[in-house]
């Protein structure tokens, strides 16, 4: 059975129990008052009796007693406040109404109908009233109560309603938050689907806030390998046909082992191995597989810088201002290659002279590692792609690289609640700044 019927029979049967039991009750402790209600000739007994008693005098109240007694069998006497008989009545004459005062408490139920003891207050005096209602008047109405089985059955129907109305509300966003999973499944996922019900402020908004901004993620996740795996074609098509020529070359011609031939195979074989290495470090960080671990922040920088130095030569002086007193929470190896990224192509970049500068800093709210190098820079409309895969700067010389490390870099960042960003430096010079979050909650663990 779908939930909506699940929903609608729930609350429907829930509501009709709860009411039927309501009745049943109010039916057990309260019969006389559901007999006096209902019954069409009982409803303004009392009423007309005394009106007919003040207005038009003892004859016309007992000429209506009669009258009553004739069409509806119903026997009845009027009292005063003192328990005098006002009129002869229509009761018949049997001991158990003679020795019956309106003072004392009549039998609830007789064989042969049932007697009521009622009061009636008026403007101009207070009554008392016996009325006697046979059994067949009796039967008749518990028979057919076609006023209470209208009621009923209008009750029935306004709670049918209600409860489809409640029904829909609930499951319909459920259905369309199943066929946005369906949408996000084949890789079409489009989040003005979940707009509408995002707007609600009960849990059904909340998870429709949170499915849509999870299938956000996904769809761009699902794009970004799609338009990697384009890349990834195109940057390995180049060497590979390289390679390919040079192979058909060297079948058909006898070539020294020392031919330039072979070296430039071998250089494109290196460049091969470098650009699937490449690929393997940037998927490697879309996984957790490995637990995170603690590790001081201001030492892993400095045993990066002291690699960088090892790999400048002594050309470029490399310098350290300032710490952070930082114990982090993640994966130190990562965070290290991300920074060794960034040292490499300041190396790559600066003068043979230049001066490269680590600065750590601590803010309010982060720990800052900025990079600054004496570098050309970049072009400023250049500076928001650095970072996506196979993204090269125009003068950027076609031997430095496949444009995934700084890809790589930006990935382990974001991994520790990271952010990676670039800008120019007043004059010549480039610099690239890794802010971490400081609260270990946020961080990507």
């Amino acid at each position: 059975m779908r939930l909506f019927w699940k929903v609608f029979a729930v609350l429907w049967l829930a509501t009709l129990l709860v009411g039927g039991s309501g009745f049943l009750v109010s039916r057990a402790l309260q019969q006389d008052w559901l007999l006096l209600q209902f019954h069409p000739q009982l409803r303004d007994f009392a009423e007309q009796l005394v009106g007919t008693y003040e207005q038009q005098g003892p004859a016309a109240a007992q000429h209506w007693l009669e009258t009553q007694r004739q069409e509806h069998r119903l026997r009845a006497q009027l009292y005063d406040d003192q328990g005098r008989s006002l009129l002869p009545g229509t009761l018949p004459a049997l001991p158990r109404f003679e020795t019956s005062t309106p003072g004392q408490q009549p039998p609830t139920r007789f064989r042969h109908g049932r007697i009521f003891q009622l009061a009636w207050n008026s403007s101009a005096a207070d009554y008392q009233l016996t009325l006697n209602i046979p059994a067949p008047e009796l039967f008749r109405w518990q028979r057919t109560p076609f006023a209470l089985i209208a009621n009923i059955t209008l009750a029935m129907a306004v709670l049918a309603f209600i409860s489809l109305a409640l029904s829909r509300y609930l499951t319909a966003p459920l259905q369309r938050l199943g066929q946005a999973a369906q949408q996000l499944a084949k890789g079409r996922f489009d989040a003005s689907t979940l707009e509408h019900i995002g707007q609600r402020r009960d849990e059904i908004g909340d998870l429709a806030r949170r499915f849509q901004t999870m299938g956000d993620r996904v769809q761009s996740l699902l794009d970004s390998q799609r338009q990697l795996m384009r890349d990834i074609s195109h940057e390995l098509r180049s060497p590979l046909a390289r390679m390919r020529l040079g192979l058909a070359i060297g079948s058909k011609q006898e070539l020294r082992p020392d031919d330039p031939l072979w070296q430039r195979l071998d250089k494109e074989c290196t460049r091969v191995d470098r650009l699937i290495d490449d690929i393997l470090t940037l998927s490697r960080l879309d996984t957790q597989d490995l637990p995170p671990e603690q590790f001081d922040l201001d030492w892993m920088v400095n045993d990066v810088v002291e690699d960088a130095r090892f790999a400048a030569h002594g050309q470029q002086t490399l310098e350290i201002d300032g710490h952070t007193h930082a114990t982090l929470r993640g994966w130190p190896e990562q965070l290290a290659a991300a920074l060794d990224n960034l040292l490499r192509n300041a190396l790559r970049f600066s003068p043979a002279d230049g001066v490269i500068r680590v600065r750590l800093e601590t803010t309010r709210r982060s720990y800052r590692i900025s990079v600054e190098d004496q570098g050309p820079g970049v072009h400023e409309g250049w500076l928001e792609q650095l970072g996506e895969p196979f993204v090269r700067v125009p003068e950027q010389p076609a031997d430095s690289g496949h444009g995934l490390g700084l890809a790589i870099a930006r990935r382990a960042v974001a991994r520790h609640a990271g952010t990676l960003s670039f800008s120019n430096r007043q004059g010549d010079g480039f610099i690239a700044i890794i802010e971490l979050d400081k609260n270990p909650q946020t961080q990507g663990l």
